[in-house]
């Protein structure tokens, strides 16, 4: 990506991309939170084969393989719920292009105030996004191509051994690189920009906490990433309270004092002496004259 040479520039292409960032970034956070919600509260129980009922067919005479499959539950289960599980699963997609194009806007305002973050940190952010948005999308079509593939066939034990699809071993091999490039992305952004001063210290560590997130997720929704996501946006669009970080009006990086220069400052200022108002002269005419008004009025 090629970046503007100056920092008047800089902040000019800036001023433009903000509010197109700002959106992708609300957008990301809404539509993979929203998507995996909607995708529990629409599937809050779907069925599961049973380990003894699969064990207690094996024990039946005959070949196994012939007999009727314990998938087709599931499958039955999935191919009636096709369209609200390929709903949920594009709007989650669309929120991880939408978050690509927010991470590749913060990465480019931070390497141009910090030249010496590496580069890859600018198509980190694409790489993974995609990424993961085609394994949701992939991995979704490939689902449901599945499952009506195998309860159009002959059901049976044999026919679910087959093992998935195309597109379905498609997402599952880039499920892993997706991840790590994303992950990737958050980390170094977030870090490299709280360094260049776009970001404050609060939303620089949660954002390396979100990259965490995406390889070790911790509950059943996205709750951290998409605070994290809709917080860039507020300072994306220039509502953050407080204002705006200096780096972002300066296009210059503003590293945030550490906790001892931080320290130092308000010991400096809390020894500093403390001004004297200067009272201005009063002559003593004017002095004399107001006691005398004074007295006319006490006796009045």
């Amino acid at each position: 990506m090629a970046l503007p040479d100056t920092p008047a520039q800089q902040l000019e292409w800036e001023a433009r991309q903000r509010p197109r960032a700002a959106v992708a970034a609300a957008a990301g956070g809404v539509l993979i939170f929203g998507g995996q919600l909607a995708r529990g509260l629409l599937f809050p129980d779907p069925p599961r084969p049973q380990l003894l009922e699969a064990l207690g067919r094996v024990q039946e005479p005959g070949l196994i393989g012939g007999q009727p499959s314990a998938q087709i539950a599931l499958q039955e289960y999935l191919d009636e719920r096709a369209f609200s599980f390929l709903a949920t699963s594009i709007a989650e997609a669309l929120g991880y292009f939408a978050v690509a194009y927010a991470l590749t806007f913060l990465a480019a305002a931070t390497r141009a105030r910090r030249p010496a973050a590496a580069r890859a940190i600018v198509y980190l952010p694409a790489v993974g996004g995609v990424l993961m948005g085609v394994v949701s999308l992939v991995g979704a079509f490939g689902a449901l191509a599945d499952a009506s593939e195998f309860l159009d066939g002959p059901q049976t034990v044999d026919a679910a051994a087959i093992g998935p699809g195309t597109s379905t071993v498609l997402a599952q091999v880039l499920l892993l690189p997706g991840s790590l490039a994303l992950a990737a992305a958050y980390l170094l952004v977030s870090l490299n920009a709280m360094r260049a001063g776009l970001l404050t210290r609060f939303l620089g560590i949660l954002g390396v906490i979100v990259g965490v997130l995406v390889i070790i997720r911790i509950g059943p929704l996205p709750v951290v990433p998409a605070f994290w996501l809709i917080s860039l946006a507020v300072l994306f669009a220039g509502r953050r309270p407080g204002g705006d970080p200096p780096a972002w009006r300066t296009g210059r990086e503003e590293p945030w004092p550490t906790a001892q220069e931080a320290a130092a400052a308000r010991a400096e200022k809390a020894a500093a002496p403390r001004e004297e108002p200067e009272l201005e002269p009063v002559a003593a005419g004017s002095v004399a004259a107001g006691e005398k008004r004074k007295r006319k009025r006490r006796r009045q």
